[in-house]
């Protein structure tokens, strides 16, 4: 035992650097537990976590806890096949493939269908997880700048003359800064090129649309993509992901995607979950409507910060410096407000920022309390 407890700690000296390095920056990470105050951080858009909907309609109706393997072995049901055929309908696509997050439907897309000679154009925003599965495929990627349509027809051009195959990949609603892709230009500038549109909804599913149907579907621009990344940890309240798209792209899926194939399926009670959402979120038309007004309500505020424009639930005050934007936080914290602070490196140098999260169970007061401290 005593020679172990030496062992671990001669040999976790090469971790000590980065590790300070991310102290002497004062970004380094911690975990948290809920502290009870009034939430303006979490992603319950809708507040169906907040108010137990999905436990009050399952209305604890049994279902399996385990899958006991991946679907390609024995974790493979009725219900997922079922979900899987509801939701793409729902989206209006042919079909649809259950990941067992958003971050793995991101990597597993994006490792598994591009391949050597191809090109991938990604917005410079994109989530980690787009990121780290075009670095997994073998393709050709490039970054364009941040909803820029002239920069992403300039790589475009670029791609074309390369060969290959082009992919470009853009999330509809930017987790940082709450505001939405042009998809319209964007999907007009794939037909010109000839290039395949996938579009990850995670921060749009449940918020945009009449039903809560996403960007891309709100737009009438469902089958001018290849696939489209329905997340189910935000607003809907649940866990996993779909990946959207033709008959022929979830049989790609099946056969390439190393995170589907590898891994243990979602149990029943996750899909019976997931289920459950789907019937509740699309008639939830008076959460959406309160969510605009609180969006209106705070874009119309005047702050003494640096405000970024969005019409989703997602406000960014830009407070450039990790010192300075997390002693706002704390004060804010120390109000009963928990909003929480977006640090350098996850956001670049002097972008900095309270990442505020309006949601339909914010009252009018909770929102005027931190509009008053941000004055």
């Amino acid at each position: 035992m005593i020679f172990a407890s030496k062992f671990t700690r001669l040999n976790e000296d090469f971790l000590n650097k980065k590790l300070d390095e991310r102290n002497e920056q004062n970004a380094f990470r911690r975990l948290r537990l809920p502290s009870g105050a009034t939430d303006f951080c979490s992603n319950d858009y809708l507040g169906i976590v907040t108010n137990g909907w999905i436990e009050r309609s399952l209305n604890f109706r049994a279902a399996a806890h385990g899958s006991t393997g991946s679907r390609l072995l024995v974790g493979n049901y009725p219900l997922i096949e079922e979900t899987e055929k509801a939701l793409a309908s729902f989206h209006q696509a042919a079909a649809g493939l259950i990941f067992n997050s958003g971050y793995d439907a991101n990597l597993g897309l994006l490792s598994s269908i591009p391949r050597r000679g191809d090109t991938v154009l990604y917005d410079y925003l994109s989530h980690a997880s787009i990121r780290d599965g075009v670095r997994l495929s073998f393709a050709r990627s490039f970054s364009f700048g941040h909803n820029d349509t002239t920069d992403l027809e300039m790589k475009l051009a670029g791609a074309k003359a390369a060969g290959g195959n082009i992919f470009v990949v853009t999330e509809s609603v930017f987790s940082m800064d709450g505001d939405e892709a042009p998809l319209k230009e964007i999907s007009s500038l794939c037909r010109r090129y000839e290039a395949h549109l996938l579009v990850d909804e995670a921060h749009a599913t449940g918020v945009i649309g009449e039903k809560g149907e996403g960007l891309a579907q709100s737009l009438g621009l469902q089958d001018e993509c290849l696939a489209r990344i329905h997340t189910f940890g935000k607003a809907l309240g649940c866990h996993g992901a779909i990946v959207l798209g033709s008959a022929r792209l979830r049989d790609w899926l099946i056969n390439f995607s190393r995170a589907f194939i590898y891994t243990t399926a979602l149990p029943p009670s996750s899909i019976a979950a997931i289920r459950a959402s789907y019937e509740i979120f699309p008639a939830m038309h008076a959460e959406r409507e309160w969510l605009r007004q609180l969006i209106d309500r705070f874009q119309q505020a005047s702050l003494r910060y640096g405000r970024l424009e969005s019409r989703t639930p997602i406000q960014g005050v830009v407070v450039p410096g990790n010192e300075e934007v997390k002693q706002l936080a704390e004060q804010l914290q120390s109000a009963g407000l928990d909003v929480r602070p977006i640090l350098y490196p996850t956001v670049p140098l002097g972008g900095e920022r309270l990442r505020i999260v309006l949601h339909a169970f914010n009252s009018a007061d909770d929102l005027a309390a931190l509009i008053g401290l941000l004055r």
